[in-house]
């Protein structure tokens, strides 16, 4: 799940209320209260709201909650002068582009961080992975204009962002970490999109990086934006939230004229869209018994607005397709704290599943003792599973005809999982102490299997093996009230010489080590990993000397 890092000093500022209110109002609005300091505040959310992915988004919805600011937020796009002209040689690679330019701001390093961290949530959510949808943002102060979204050829080069000399795009795919994170995205395309202005400045190659020419700085005061899409609506919905983020900064937006070949678009359009109210819809699922004042009043908290049978919703809020997501707003704007639970009773007895505790009980422990829980896809892609390792794919489940690439093969082993989430997290803290209880699957011959892994990873500059036993052993002798032994052997995601058996009652469980630096290289962590993976379902049976099978 997305984190957003907020300083509470400016989130009270925005919001305009004290930090004592605003910390207890924000599990209120659907937000996990991640870490509390006396200076921030890290909360996660769920993808499906988008628009939390700044302290600014965040502060919307509380100044509705909290009653500051209620209804609809009103957006005005000035009429712009700044024209896109699309290349039609696009068309098959990546068709559409939606602008905005963003006027009068004064930016500062935290606005300029949210704004970084928005974008990248947003091309990990809504723009899968980049995949849909990529967004640039660009200081406009040094462009020219008109600006041309055109095809240029493998030889063509420019300096990308974090780079001190020109490349090709060749030679950026090949070479640049962000070219073998996203090049696969337009590799083989016999053209490759670029954004450049009419001095011939590059902006960007979407959606691989920016060029250095358009970074945004504290002297930055005008934003172009442009988000380039393989689906219309996605882009125009990810430009919908960059731009009303940047309105909420201070921003003047204005609007940029598309030229397609056969057709001429003004982006963004930030009207609202509207949806029935099923009253009946709302009482049944909330318990409730409201008027259509009361329906208007928590409507106008959740930021939405009525007007007769219609419901007004903004245009960030991409989450709201269904009269379920109606409701949820009346009883978020109602005041979830206000309802009281209701058990159904029970019409047979029954009790809980006993490898289910189990389960549980090793997800606490290994919590209680300091490490942070992660949850992986059961599904995962070739590259992480058996690539990035140099592996064997003998006894990998594959799914036939795999709506995508990144989720072709059941995983066998949560290391690469793992491995992922840390990749994912360089730019957070250190030391990294994550684990999961996850399922996996492998295949012998036509016989298939899946049970149940515990798996821990450490991630800091003196990660080893002597720390790994350490919290195996913890695990074991304390959680489980076994004695382990570990005897030194090989493994596909562990260095020769640091690796070794998990052995319980002479049985090997699982394995322990340093993960190999050409693995750690092949994720881009740049720090020793450490960890241990242990088979809980083997150990439950042995346990309970069972056959117990999930």
């Amino acid at each position: 799940m997305p984190v957003v890092k907020a300083d509470l000093e400016r989130l009270a500022r925005i919001v305009g209320a004290e930090k004592r209110e605003i910390v207890e109002r924000i599990p209120y609005v659907g937000l996990d209260i991640e870490e509390l300091t006396e200076s921030y505040i890290r909360v996660e959310y769920s993808p499906n709201r988008p628009d939390f992915g700044s302290d600014v988004g965040i502060a919307r919805a509380l100044k509705g909650i909290m009653g500051i600011e209620k209804g609809l937020p009103k957006y005005r796009v000035e009429k712009g002068n700044l024209k896109v002209e699309v290349d039609p040689k696009l068309h098959e690679v990546r068709p559409y582009i939606a602008c905005v330019l963003a006027e009068s701001l004064s930016l500062g390093e935290e606005d300029i961080r949210q704004l970084i961290s928005l974008q990248e949530d947003l091309h990990q959510g809504l723009g899968r992975k980049r995949a849909r949808a990529a967004i640039g943002l660009h200081d406009f102060s040094r462009l020219a204009q008109p600006i041309y979204y055109r095809a240029a050829e493998p030889d063509y080069s420019f300096q990308p962002l974090g780079y001190e000399r020109k490349m090709s795009i060749s030679e950026i795919i090949e070479k640049t970490e962000q070219g073998k994170l996203y090049g696969n995205l337009i590799k083989g395309k016999n053209t490759f999109p670029v954004l450049e202005d009419s001095a011939g400045n590059t902006l960007s190659m979407p959606p691989v990086i920016n060029g250095s020419v358009t970074k945004l700085t504290v002297e930055t005061k005008e934003v172009f934006v442009d988000v380039t899409s393989t689906d219309k609506k996605t882009g125009e919905q990810v430009l919908n939230i960059i731009a009303t983020t940047l309105h909420d900064m201070g921003g003047r937006l204005k609007s940029v004229k598309i030229v397609y070949s056969n057709s001429t678009e003004v982006t963004p359009r930030l009207k609202p869209f509207t949806a029935n109210l099923e009253k009946n819809v709302v009482e049944r699922l909330t318990g409730l018994k409201l008027s259509k004042r009361d329906l208007a009043e928590y409507l106008s908290r959740s930021r939405l607005e009525l007007r007769g049978n219609r419901v007004y919703i903004p245009c960030y809020r991409v989450d709201i397709m269904h009269p379920v997501d109606i409701a949820e707003e009346v009883a978020l704007g109602y005041g979830i704290e206000k309802f009281d639970a209701i058990y159904p009773p029970p019409n047979s007895p029954g009790e809980r599943n006993k490898f289910e505790s189990f389960l549980e009980s090793v997800s606490n422990f290994m919590a209680m003792s300091g490490l942070l829980e992660v949850m992986e896809y059961e599904l995962t892609d070739e590259k992480s599973l058996i690539g990035n390792f140099s592996r064997e794919d003998s006894g990998i489940i594959r799914v036939m005809n795999p709506k995508s690439i990144e989720h072709s093969l059941l995983r066998d082993s949560l290391i690469p999982s793992l491995l992922s989430v840390l990749s994912r997290n360089l730019k957070e803290e250190y030391p990294q102490r994550i684990y999961e209880v996850g399922r996996v699957f492998s295949r012998k011959g036509n016989t298939f299997d899946e049970h149940w892994n515990l798996c821990m990873m450490l991630s800091h500059s003196k990660a080893s093996y002597s720390e790994a036993k350490s919290y195996l052993a913890s695990f074991l002798n304390t959680c489980i009230g076994i004695k382990t032994s570990t005897e030194p052997s090989s493994h596909w995601a562990f260095s020769e010489g640091r690796t070794a058996s998990i052995l319980v009652s002479e049985r090997e469980t699982g394995v322990i080590g340093e993960v190999k630096p050409e693995a750690l290289e092949c994720f881009g962590i740049y720090t020793p990993v450490s960890g241990f993976e242990i088979n809980l379902t083997m150990l439950y049976n042995m346990l309970n000397n069972s056959s117990h099978s999930i």
